[in-house]
């Protein structure tokens, strides 16, 4: 699920990431979601589903073993093939998996599979409208087809791996055969402290002056897409 070395594994922040996946996975479920089975998608360094192994049983897959922290869960060697029966899981987190993907929609019928009805996942991923570029640090020239997005980044000579972004319609059009999505998003930008993100407390207090509405109204053009799906 992580690209190629090199690539655009991450380490930094992870441990906010986790904390933050886990409050909305709260949030949506209505309460903890301890002892319930969780797929994790993209292991990466192993510390997100460490984290979230202290409340649920997590297993966690990646075809690249980089694992740094390996406690707590259950790691598994696979890739976008799930290789788990249908509905075996409670949840799922695709936590910036979907973009570095081939086959968007192939990920979401997987997670769809193996998704009890009712269960719910986590999907995370740039916004392909947001005009910042974050993992080559470019302005705009995602915006690009995706053929000349590439050659120009060849040109650059920054050019490291396939990258497919996605806007939240075209993230909303490949979720709706099997899911129903809730943007959970705009209640992150309006109070990023409480899903542990850290910003000075007079950002904080100029974020939650704004209405809800506001950010829902702009949600397409948020930095970075962040859905709870709900299996149908």
């Amino acid at each position: 699920m992580t690209g190629p070395q090199p690539g655009f594994v991450v380490n930094a922040g992870r441990r906010a990431k986790a904390l933050k996946i886990r409050t909305v996975l709260e949030e949506a479920t209505g309460g903890s979601s301890a002892g319930r089975r969780l797929l994790d998608v993209g292991t990466g360094n192993g510390q997100i589903a460490q984290i979230l192994g202290q409340t649920c049983d997590v297993i966690s897959i990646d075809p690249r073993d980089q694992r740094q922290a390996a406690i707590g869960y259950r790691y598994v060697r696979a890739g976008t093939a799930l290789p788990f029966a249908d509905a075996s899981f409670d949840l799922a987190v695709s936590n910036h998996v979907i973009e570095h993907l081939d086959d968007a929609a192939s990920h979401l019928d997987e997670l769809a599979r193996v998704v009890r009805s009712g269960g719910l996942v986590y999907l995370a991923t740039p916004n392909r409208l947001w005009p910042w570029e974050v993992h080559y640090r470019v302005w705009l020239l995602h915006w690009l087809p995706q053929s000349l997005f590439e050659r120009a980044l060849r040109l650059l000579g920054r050019y490291r791996e396939p990258l497919h972004l996605l806007s939240l319609r075209q993230l909303r059009t490949f979720c709706d055969e099997h899911f129903d999505l809730t943007d959970y998003a705009p209640r992150i930008t309006r109070w990023p402290a409480r899903y542990h993100l850290e910003v000075p407390s007079w950002i904080g207090a100029c974020l939650a002056a704004l209405p809800l509405s506001i950010y829902r109204l702009f949600a397409d053009g948020l930095p970075t897409l962040v859905v709870v799906l709900r299996r149908r």
